[in-house]
């Protein structure tokens, strides 16, 4: 393994296994293409039941009406991040308060190609 493989290798263990952060690459619709532990640990859902999955799936139905993972993709699109904090959707229905950042990806040319989506669950002393 050449030194270029080994940094690969290294970064994909690196963003597997971070618990603490739910890490998600997204398409440029929003499609769920990554997942994990920590994404698994704070949403609940394993990778094989969440892969293909619109990430509107995380959002309390009151916010998916109102379009706010649309408008936040399209403030990533705009300046290149959204921040957000408030109530999301675990698979089981229940409720968590999360910081959320996601990130315009893009290619060579500075067209979107995708997003990544990095969130963290609030303990309540954390939100304000």
């Amino acid at each position: 393994m050449n030194k270029t493989e080994k940094l690969q290798q290294l970064y994909e263990k690196m963003i597997t296994e971070i618990q603490d952060y739910a890490i998600i690459l997204l398409d440029v619709e929003g499609t769920i293409l990554t997942w994990n532990k920590g994404a698994q640990s704070i949403k609940g859902y394993k990778e094989s039941e969440i892969l293909g999955q619109n990430f509107r799936i995380f959002y309390l139905p009151r916010d998916r009406e109102e379009k706010l993972p649309e408008k936040l993709i399209e403030l990533a699109i705009r300046e290149g991040r959204a921040r957000h904090i408030g109530r999301r959707v675990r698979k089981d229905g229940s409720t968590f308060w999360g910081s959320i950042l996601i990130t315009a990806l893009h290619d060579d040319d500075g067209d979107v190609i995708g997003f990544t989506k990095l969130t963290k669950e609030l303990g309540e002393n954390e939100i304000d």
